[in-house]
């Protein structure tokens, strides 16, 4: 009776040792979690453009006929037309160089101006206006642009026609924390 105690008490030694693993395995693989979310997140970058109330259809000066001391003053309004703000420049081009063009002393002569401030005096070759002050988006900025043919132009400078091109170009304002 002896071997048949010890057997029993080995067996239940050994299914509460079974039972033990059970239970400890069990209670080692259970957890709570939680989850939250940010949903709907997005990135939307800005747009940048600009217009001017000369476009191709309505030039900012088309003359004919100018004779030594003639003036032509005419206004263009930049706009920005984006919604972001920004600084411009302006630069001049032409496509084929006369007289009117490439003498600065006698040539076409240019004075830009916004408001009572002068921007650039000087030959319309060399027009090159710096970084104007900034333009909020629906903002407006006039410059007048007032063009002579001097009255030292010589007869060289009769029947000739200069095309130019005035480019204004804008930056957007820096980035900035937000």
């Amino acid at each position: 009776m002896r071997k048949s105690t010890t057997l029993l008490a080995g067996m239940a030694l050994s299914a509460l040792v079974l039972i033990g693993l059970t239970v400890t395995s069990d209670k080692s693989s259970a957890s709570f979690t939680a989850t939250t979310t940010n949903p709907g997140n997005q990135f939307g970058s800005a747009t940048l453009t600009m217009s001017n109330d000369k476009s191709a259809a309505a030039s900012l000066v088309n003359l004919s006929n100018m004779v030594p001391g003639d003036t032509a003053n005419r206004t263009v309004t930049i706009s920005n037309t984006g919604n972001v703000g920004f600084t411009y420049t302006a630069a001049i081009s032409a496509a084929a160089n006369t007289l009117l063009w490439s003498d600065t002393t006698n040539g076409i002569q240019v004075t830009v101006k916004r408001g009572a401030t002068t921007l650039f005096t000087g030959a319309l070759k060399n027009l090159a206006l710096a970084a104007s002050p900034t333009l909020a988006a629906s903002g407006t900025d006039t410059l007048t642009f007032d063009f002579s043919l001097p009255v030292a132009a010589g007869n060289t400078f009769q029947t000739l026609t200069q095309d130019f091109t005035i480019t204004y170009t804008a930056t957007q304002l820096a980035g900035a924390a937000r």
